[in-house]
């Protein structure tokens, strides 16, 4: 069957205007989309505003102007990748993955840095007060040994002036006398180790008289003991000299730190209790007797 011509021509006519206008629709649709609404006019201000208020509305209106810059941004970049092939947008969506991945471990990188920045701080204050704390303990010990000093040497002071005072129209002790021989002897061995200093001001004796001495009645058995290099003697009891011997004999051959190290424990270099006692009474009996010199001179 043969149509019209007439009819044919109408309906080509007719889709061609459905077409057009398909077109213009989609053109239409587009340009409302990019459409960007004109800023609205601002309220007339005060003449009285201060500056702070011009400031702050130009701020919001940089504000909005952004806002719509990025949604005009965002509604063109979504239009642009919807009119890609899949494949391209698959590369964009991979792109987009990698650049957040990137930007996930820069912020883990960031907060690891912040957590290893926070420790070496806690670190360095626990240092800076343990350092504080040893200063502290430091300048206290400090304090106590120098007030320990000060009382050693008030002392000192005190017992020298009383010694120096005693010995003036005093003659020196006989040592003819057995009496005194047991006095200087005593003296030692309650205090087990004396400085030379402090026996050449109680017995009214040079320290070479001491030292001829010593070796004299060490010779008869009446004393044993060695002078270290600080002018001391250290007195040796008869029992910690056998306790000596019987290591030697066990031992054999020693070096000399070996046996500095073991007459150290061997050997006791404080008094005992009672020695302490006597020679508090001793110390007690001396100043006593000074001080009544003294009375009777005033």
């Amino acid at each position: 069957m043969i149509l019209p011509i007439n009819l044919i021509v109408t309906t080509l006519l007719f889709g061609l205007i459905i077409l057009l206008a398909y077109i213009f629709l989609n053109k239409l649709a587009k340009g409302s989309s990019n459409y960007i609404p004109n800023e609205p006019i601002p309220p007339p201000q005060d003449s009285d505003q201060n500056v702070n208020s011009n400031n702050h509305q130009q701020h919001h209106n940089h504000q909005n102007r952004n806002a719509q810059n990025v949604q005009q941004n965002y509604q063109q970049n979504a239009e642009a990748f919807k009119n890609m092939t899949k494949k391209e947008q698959k590369k964009i969506e991979k792109k987009h993955m990698k650049a957040e991945q990137r930007e996930n471990i820069r912020l883990m990188l960031e907060e690891k840095k912040k957590r290893d920045e926070e420790v070496q701080r806690k670190l360095l204050e626990k240092e800076r007060e343990k350092e504080e704390q040893e200063k502290q303990l430091q300048e206290e010990l400090k304090r106590v040994e120098e007030e320990k000093k000060k009382k050693e040497d008030e002392e000192y002071n005190k017992w020298k002036n009383m010694i120096k005072v005693g010995e003036e129209g005093e003659d020196r002790m006989d040592f003819t006398k057995e009496e005194t021989i047991n006095q200087f002897l005593d003296y030692i061995k309650i205090r087990k180790v004396v400085s030379l200093e402090d026996i050449s001001g109680t017995f009214k004796l040079s320290p070479n008289d001491i030292v001829m001495k010593l070796n004299q009645y060490e010779k008869e058995g009446r004393i044993m003991g060695i002078i270290d290099d600080r002018g001391k003697y250290i007195y040796i009891t008869e029992k910690e000299m056998g306790l000596i011997e019987k290591m030697l004999m066990n031992r054999g051959r020693i070096s000399k730190s070996d046996l500095i190290k073991e007459c150290n424990r061997l050997i006791r270099f404080e008094p005992t209790e009672q020695d302490k006692i006597k020679i508090n009474e001793e110390q007690q009996k001396t100043l006593k007797e000074l001080e009544d010199e003294l009375k009777v001179k005033k």
